[in-house]
């Protein structure tokens, strides 16, 4: 009885979650968010197609909300559907910052590889090759993807130049240009691209050294952004009288605002302040 029941429970919920699936795709399509969400999420490396992250964002908000509400009411709904959905969207922000790092790191160990095989006699698709085989992700599956591509019939160096868009890496940018100098003008492309991979090994020494001189102003930053949020949490959790008019009165409500967006308005200023490009 109760095997039949969960039986007929399962293809509802199924057809439930294709209605929404289905939904979803439909709103992504009229707005055309397609191209922009693919990139997005290639960029963070999740293997989501756009409506199922759009669907999984709107669950994220849905039940942040549905949490929200429960400590502060009504006027927690909308609060927390909107932490809920920015959450998701930081979420993801975070994993394609990580990927791009990752990726920064690992670039020259692969040049040089590549490098090393066009000094040993092979083409630079066979170079490519060797590195899809010889490196850790994600470099091996942006350049693997590159060379498939390629073998599809585009050009090598537009396949690299899609890399670079997924990437947003301006050293990879700089080694594709290379390459196209090369093809138009021909030359030692190895010393070509062993001069890129050392301009880049520079420009990656003096970024860390940057970061450690501006690491003092970072960690005030975020002293200054955490202290006003954390103080707010003890004051909730432990003097909830005392901040009950913020979030039941009108004019608190307005005042809470109004405060949030200061605190935002700061946030992004001191991460401007501290951010120091290289």
């Amino acid at each position: 009885m109760l095997s039949r029941g969960w039986a007929g429970a399962k293809p509802a919920t199924s057809a439930m979650a294709r209605s929404a699936l289905a939904a979803t795709a439909a709103v992504v399509r009229s707005r055309g968010l397609d191209d922009r969400i693919t990139l997005s999420l290639e960029q963070a490396g999740m293997r989501m197609r756009p409506h199922e992250w759009v669907l999984l964002q709107a669950c994220a908000a849905v039940t942040m909300g549905a949490l929200v509400f429960l400590v502060l009411g009504w006027p927690g709904l909308l609060v927390g559907a909107v932490l809920g959905w920015l959450l998701a969207m930081a979420y993801r922000s975070i994993k394609a910052s990580r990927r791009a790092n990752l990726f920064a790191e690992q670039l020259p160990d692969a040049i040089q590889l590549v490098i090393g095989a066009i000094r040993s006699g092979f083409s630079l698709p066979q170079a490519l090759d060797a590195v899809v085989r010889e490196s850790p992700e994600p470099v091996a599956a942006e350049f693997g993807r590159a060379l498939a591509e390629h073998r599809l019939g585009a050009d090598l160096s537009d396949a690299l130049e899609a890399v670079v868009h997924r990437t947003g890496s301006d050293d990879l940018n700089w080694a594709v240009m290379a390459i196209r100098i090369h093809r138009e003008v021909g030359g030692n492309l190895a010393e070509v691209l062993q001069t890129t991979v050392d301009t880049i090994r520079e420009r990656a020494r003096l970024r860390r050294h940057v970061r450690s001189l501006s690491a003092e102003g970072r960690l005030s930053a975020w002293v200054l952004i955490g202290l006003p949020i954390l103080l707010g949490l003890f004051m909730f959790s432990f003097r909830r009288d005392y901040l009950r008019p913020l979030y039941t009165e009108p004019i608190g409500m307005a005042m809470l605002l109004v405060g949030g967006g200061l605190l935002v308005l700061g946030i992004v200023w001191m991460s401007r302040t501290v951010k120091v490009e290289v």
